[in-house]
């Protein structure tokens, strides 16, 4: 590769960083997911541990990293720092990876494409647990490259991979999903690669070694049975392609339902030309892809662009890695070099418009409403624990509250599992809520509408999405947001 080629990838490069630095210093705020991260890590530690498997699909090693992470800082940007900084050793990772696999031209390539993807820009910027998935199973992938390839494994690369199989498994609630379709990948090159004798010895060892992986796929198989989750609910091909524009668009990006599919075209199938990449989309994108939109229409709704955002590093890594060889295969031709370069810039365009078009969802400018307007005594009622911790985040005299001091009741199948476990460790720890509101000063903030704290008051505030309006014709809003659906607003409860 020539060098000033060299020079456009680093700069490729760089841009996306700055990118991923910008978007935290012009939007350094948390949104409904991000606060339930900021929540939980910032509880002790043993809240923790029983309250992520109280109200959430995914298991506990992000949050256990993001605490011990938020015990040095715990203001939004420090936060989203923790983000930003394994996504850029995500970046470094490839680079290596790939490089060490198919020389170093491809890892620039590898980690170029993945630096301006701009769904990895996006999850660099929220404080989720994406960018960890994103390092332990890359690093999953290449130990299991190195066994396939060395027709070998020591007991330590075999305890490598056990760590970093249960690692992933246990960070990210499809994290299973993810690291079967890695595993499976490994064994089909294993038969392909290795003699039939030394191949099934080979095989029966990663199977073994798969094991105790897949038990630890049982927590979130256990925790999502019954959750419910989000995707698409039919095959709806709009929606589809919305889905897929933002995987591999990000947000924002014009014609949603089928730009999608163009994209898919440009960018995912010209890799099924050569075969090291083929097996690479085959293998680790497309028939995951398809698997999930199975999935969804047999069996419970999980096609969305966050799960197929999982396999966004094997998308960069086929890309990444056919762009070097067309690049180096087709020498001075144009249009051998045409489409690496306009997949980078199309890329990195997207990149720059989602960044600059899409804002996330805070909750600042409520708390700082309700602070500036709201009586000395005001009562406060949200939808969900979610929004109360939200508001009382940025709220300057509300009490630092663990995720378990206050919830809303329990119904339905939750109330009968806090029957069964009354009088338990797990009552006396909290699991189901020690308080039902929380004081901050004077105020009342409430996790649901309490029809009896109504009785005398001339009048309260509300914010809503949709699921608690004010409960009479001649009760109003005092402000609506910005955001479609959220509004937070005060309720006159004599009016009607």
């Amino acid at each position: 590769m020539e060098e000033k080629h060299k020079i456009f990838l680093a700069l490729t490069i760089v841009f996306g960083v700055l990118l991923r630095l910008w978007n935290i210093h012009a939007d350094p705020t948390l949104w409904l997911d991000e606060v339930f991260s900021a929540q939980m890590a910032e509880s002790p530690l043993r809240d923790l541990l029983l309250a992520v498997p109280r109200f959430d699909t995914h298991p506990p090693l992000y949050y256990l990293q993001l605490h011990f992470w938020s015990l040095l800082g715990d203001g939004d940007l420090w936060m989203l720092l923790n983000s930003v900084l394994l996504d850029l050793l995500v970046i470094l990772s490839l680079f290596h990876i790939a490089g060490r696999h198919w020389g170093r031209n491809a890892g620039l390539w590898v980690a170029a494409v993945y630096a301006v993807m701009p769904l990895n820009v996006f999850f660099a910027q929220n404080l989720r647990m994406y960018a960890q998935f994103f390092l332990e199973v890359v690093w999953l992938w290449h130990m299991l490259e190195l066994r396939v390839r060395a027709g070998t494994a020591s007991k330590g690369a075999r305890a490598g991979t056990l760590l970093l199989g249960l690692a992933t498994t246990l960070t990210h609630g499809m994290g299973f999903f993810v690291v079967f379709f890695v595993y499976l990948q490994a064994l089909i090159r294993i038969w392909r690669i290795h003699h039939a004798t030394l191949g099934l010895r080979l095989a029966a060892m990663l199977v073994l070694d798969y094991v105790p992986v897949a038990l630890a796929a049982g927590y979130s198989l256990g925790i999502g049975a019954f959750r419910r989750t989000e995707g698409i609910t039919s095959l709806d091909l709009a929606g589809l392609g919305t889905h897929l524009t933002i995987t591999l668009f990000g947000m924002e990006f014009p014609a949603p339902a089928v730009s999608g599919y163009l994209g898919v075209l440009l960018l995912l199938l010209p890799t099924l030309w050569k075969a090291r990449t083929r097996e690479i989309m085959l293998w680790m994108v497309l028939l995951p892809a398809a698997t999930l939109i199975l999935l969804t229409l047999t069996v419970k709704s999980v096609f969305m662009f966050r799960t197929l955002g999982l396999f966004t590093p094997f998308m960069a890594m086929a890309m990444g890695v056919f762009y070097a060889g067309l690049w180096r295969d087709q020498g001075g031709a144009i249009w051998g070099r045409a489409l690496p370069l306009l997949s980078i810039v199309v890329l990195a365009m997207a990149s720059l418009n989602s960044s600059l078009a899409f804002r996330k969802e805070g909750y600042r400018d409520m708390a700082v409403l309700w602070d500036r307007e709201a009586s000395p005594d005001a009562v406060l009622f949200v939808d969900g624990s979610v929004n109360l911790w939200g508001v009382a985040r940025y709220l300057p005299d509300a009490p630092r509250i663990s995720a378990l001091e206050v919830q809303p009741p329990v119904r339905d199948g939750m109330l009968a599992l806090k029957r069964k476990l009354e009088g338990g460790y797990f009552d006396r720890a909290g699991l189901f809520g020690r308080s039902d509101h929380l004081q901050a000063g004077q105020r009342q903030i409430w996790p649901y509408m309490v029809p009896e704290r109504l009785d005398g008051m001339v009048s309260y505030w509300v914010m809503s999405q949709g699921k608690i309006p004010c409960p009479r014709p001649g009760d109003h809003l005092l402000r609506e947001f910005a955001t479609p659906g959220k509004w937070l607003g005060e309720c006159e409860a004599s009016g009607g």
